[in-house]
């Protein structure tokens, strides 16, 4: 069962999910989404690890400081503190688009923290395409109602296979979101994707020194699958796994797949086999 609860970490509270037992697994969720986002992967993770999925600064139950930008640095260092409270040495992480952002910074910044990394439809920087993206949606949040806006966002994160095969769920997560207990404040989204546009990480990517798997979708429109390649290329040793016809959030489109993928990578980087 997962255990909602909350620490002070680098001056906020931040609010987590807990599960399982084994060695430590954080969860790093993406823009404007909170941890809880992970339950159909922390189902599958918590039988081997001691899973902690993060609710961002700005998302879920954590505090939301209003100012014009967080910073991948910021949220990198909120994780660190965490792991300080709670007395967790070294971590396995997986970190899904923003998330694997704030992971790939831990793991240039905080290597002797790291024992293995997963890249989850994630970015190095952002380029043209992805930085338009990213624009458009923080304008739009505020500005559209709620269905629209999240409409948006699904057309621009799930492959269009997905789509017409799928109708029914993406009904079922606009009704899920339109129930959020904790909605994210416009200010909050906003400063979330000024962290993403000011974030670039890629010219130290060659320093890391954890083992690393990258798993992309092939049909993803919001992080060109280019992108993701010149990450997989700077990061020594990395591994990839993309995924076919699969969209920015591949890792619930096929979601079995992933799994397994992901967990048999952190699996064979487990400490204690």
């Amino acid at each position: 069962m997962n255990v909602t609860k909350q620490c002070q970490s680098n001056g906020i509270t931040i609010s987590y999910e807990e599960s399982g037992s084994g060695e430590p697994l954080i969860l790093l969720m993406g823009l404007g989404a909170p941890g809880i986002k992970w339950l159909p992967h922390i189902a599958a993770y918590e039988k081997h690890f001691h899973v902690y999925a993060l609710d961002n600064r700005g998302a879920g139950q954590s505090d939301k400081p209003v100012c014009y930008s967080y910073s991948i640095e910021d949220m990198a260092k909120d994780t660190i503190g965490l792991m300080d409270a709670l007395n967790i040495e070294t971590a396995h992480f997986n970190g899904i688009s923003m998330g694997g952002a704030i992971a790939q910074y831990i793991a240039v910044h905080y290597p002797e923290r790291v024992r293995s990394v997963v890249l989850t439809n994630t970015f190095p920087y952002c380029n043209v395409s992805f930085r338009r993206a990213i624009e458009i949606l923080r304008e739009a949040n505020g500005q559209l109602d709620p269905i629209t806006a999240g409409r948006l966002t699904q057309w621009i994160i799930f492959s269009q296979p997905f789509m017409e095969e799928h109708e029914s769920f993406l009904l079922e997560g606009e009704l899920a979101d339109l129930a959020d207990p904790y909605p994210m404040p416009s200010y909050a989204f906003k400063a979330q994707c000024n962290a993403i546009l000011s974030f670039n990480e890629y010219q130290n990517l060659p320093s890391v020194t954890a083992p690393v798997l990258v798993a992309a979708g092939d049909k993803d429109l919001f992080v060109p699958i280019s992108l993701t390649m010149e990450m997989v290329h700077a990061i020594p040793n990395a591994e990839l796994y993309i995924a076919p016809e699969g969209g920015h959030v591949q890792h619930w489109e096929q979601l079995d797949q992933y799994n397994q993928i992901t967990l048999d990578f952190l699996l064979k980087h487990r400490t204690e086999q």
